[in-house]
């Protein structure tokens, strides 16, 4: 695609969890597998702000009449995560990486920071907002194809984890809320899809300067999408990069299509006004029907209703569809009609004419339903088959996001899906859903603190690099230090005066070998780190020894690093005793010595190492065998 002639326009939101305690209060950030022991039960309620105005994504949560359940933790948890106490002092330490990270792009720290509240909707915060913090603005990056303004980062608290969905019923767990997160927002001035990776991994690469959280779920990508003749689009919660560009490109397609088919729907002198509005009971032409899904829903007494979308023919699925933008992969209206519909009524899913007769629905069903819907040849339909109330919530999203087809593309907020493609969330929100934190003090950001936090700011990436080749880690060693979430436990452990290449395989490279041999995760922490590589500085294990130590490790955790040397017999032997062997095993092998003369020491530093089996030094025992060999 030609992104500069469709008019593309993208920006990215970078959310980067911080590795600190949470952000108003001391509770640690520690997400929890085990059962909870505290459950809350909440409903939310849209109410106007000081204007008199109701946000739209807030009046449509409300009228879902959702129920939310929280689920905490005593040891982990809090009563200012379940919205009980108030928030207590702003964590400095996260304020202060929030600097750094603005320092690193380029940004200038604002003079006070004024902790302020975001209407939050969808039940992710126990408060019904999240606690946001501008801390500098008008900053940059540079890319291959140019400067990307970076006009605000903020300091932010991270919802909560949600957990499952049950009907209208939404559980969520309070471990993830309040870590403290930074947010990066770029300008729109991202040129195409495979752009928006680049700026992405840019600052990624970035942020792992500083002390933030590794691993999946600690940061994720929000990308703003738009073209001419569209809108702006918030697709939220890309984890994966390598998925990035394809949610940017399949947002472009999709956006195409939705514009193509306002153009259709003008062509066929069809207008929003010839919508009436009427659903109408179905249920006794599917009397003896073979859908399963109808059935199963007429036997709970269920109803089945229609509705007809006058002049949508052949426009919602991308079989029956014959506009170019259909072609190019771009999905289709059926499906955004169906999570309208499961938004707005919790419904699994809805038929509609352009992908019928399937599903058990035969001809004769469809003829007999456009007889009573009134079908004319330019006309569709669309069937939900559920409880009255819900069919009729189902069917109201699904005639209002039709009626949204003659504007092109409405403003929404989407979810990013495993495959690149997206799904309909909420309106987009509306502007005004910031207001001051009246629980949360001033706090002045000062030359002095400034300064101090400059003078120590981290080395970036390609300087890191640099760095480490310069200790002797070849180039991919060092890119995998780099990336690594341990790249500061390796900064750590340098002090311990230890060889560079065995800290990072220490690191890096054994847990994945003792997961590939023996399928277990390990994660050595650094304190039992440091104590081994102590050891081998101090001459007490060989190199060779940290492979079985380390597996030991895993195994059994509970273990100290010196219990697992003497049950392993691992310490390091002394020189007269390995002079010893080393004399055992040639005179052993003298025959063969003598046979194969000069090409004996080989064979001899095969045998000795595998009897020392790590505890003697490779370069001592190749001293001493060449000395006796020679004798």
């Amino acid at each position: 695609m030609d992104y500069q002639k469709l008019g593309f326009k993208a920006g990215i939101e970078i959310h980067q969890q911080l590795d600190t305690h949470k952000l108003f209060c001391s509770c640690p950030c520690e997400i929890r597998e085990d059962e909870p022991d505290v459950i809350v039960k909440r409903k939310m309620r849209a109410v106007a702000g000081e204007l008199g105005n109701v946000d739209p994504a807030a009046l449509q949560e409300f009228l879902r009449d959702r129920v939310t359940v929280y689920e905490a933790y005593t040891g982990t948890t809090c009563l200012v995560e379940l919205d009980e106490e108030p928030p207590h002092e702003l964590n400095r330490q996260a304020l202060e990486i929030a600097i750094e990270v603005s320092l690193l792009l380029n940004a200038t720290p604002v003079d006070e920071i004024q902790v302020m509240r975001k209407t939050v909707i969808d039940g992710s915060n126990t408060s019904g907002f999240q606690r946001t913090i501008l801390v500098a603005q008008d900053g940059f990056v540079e890319t291959s194809k140019g400067r990307i303004e970076i006009p605000t980062i903020c300091l932010e608290e991270d919802a909560a984890r949600k957990i499952k969905e049950d009907g209208n019923e939404t559980t969520y767990r309070l471990d993830r809320l309040g870590i403290p997160l930074v947010e990066i927002c770029t300008s729109a001035g991202i040129k195409d899809p495979e752009h928006v990776r680049e700026v992405a991994e840019k600052l990624g690469s970035m942020l792992r300067s500083s002390r933030v959280k590794r691993g999946l779920g600690t940061i994720r990508q929000d990308v703003n999408v738009s073209i001419a003749g569209g809108q702006r689009i918030e697709v939220k919660g890309v984890q994966d990069l390598r998925l990035i560009s394809k949610v940017a490109e399949n947002e472009v397609a999709r956006q195409i299509l939705l514009i193509e088919i306002m153009d259709e729907l003008k062509k066929r002198g069809v207008k929003s006004g010839h919508f009436d509005g009427t659903f109408t009971d179905l249920s006794g032409l599917f009397k003896n029907t073979k859908s399963e899904v109808i059935k199963k829903s007429l036997e709970n007494i269920g109803v089945v209703m229609g509705v007809k979308l006058p002049g949508f023919a052949g426009l919602l699925g991308s079989k029956s569809c014959t506009l170019p933008g259909a072609q190019k992969g771009a999905g289709r209206l059926g499906r955004e009609l169906a999570q309208y519909a499961k938004g707005a009524a919790g419904v699994k899913g809805i038929f509609h004419s352009d992908e019928l007769p399937d599903y058990g629905i035969t001809d004769a069903d469809v003829g007999a339903v456009k007889t009573q819907l009134a079908i004319g040849k330019n006309d569709a339909f669309v069937l939900v088959a559920e409880k009255k109330d819900v069919v009729e919530k189902a069917l109201s999203a699904v005639l209002g996001r039709a009626k949204a087809a003659f504007s092109g593309v409405p403003e929404e907020t989407r979810r990013a899906a495993p495959d690149g493609a997206s799904e309909f969330m909420r309106p987009l929100p509306g502007s005004a859903r910031m207001y001051p934190e009246t629980d949360e003090p001033l706090i002045e950001i000062t030359d002095e603190m400034v300064g101090k936090i400059k003078k120590n700011l981290p080395k970036l990436p390609e300087e890191k690099m640099a760095d480490y080749m310069k200790l002797g880690l070849n180039r991919e060693m060092a890119n995998q230090v780099v990336r690594s979430r341990r790249m500061h436990d390796f900064d750590e452990l340098l002090q311990t005066k230890a060889d560079p290449t065995l800290i990072a395989t220490m690191l890096l490279s054994m847990p994945k070998e003792i997961k590939k041999k023996h399928d277990i995760d390990i994660d050595v922490p650094l304190g039992k780190c440091r104590e081994i590589l102590g050891l081998v500085a101090r001459g007490k294990i060989t190199k060779d020894a940290v492979f079985d130590i380390m597996l030991d490790i895993s195994k059994t955790p509970q273990m100290s690093v010196d219990d697992i040397i003497a049950q392993k017999n691992l310490a390091l032997m002394s020189e007269k005793d390995v002079e010893a062997e080393v004399k055992k095993i040639i005179s052993e092998n003298s025959e063969l010595i003598k046979r194969i003369g000069d090409n004996a020491f080989g064979p001899m530093m095969g045998i000795a190492m595998q009897k020392f089996a790590g505890r003697a030094d490779a370069k001592s025992v190749r001293a001493i065998l060449i000395n006796k060999l020679k004798k």
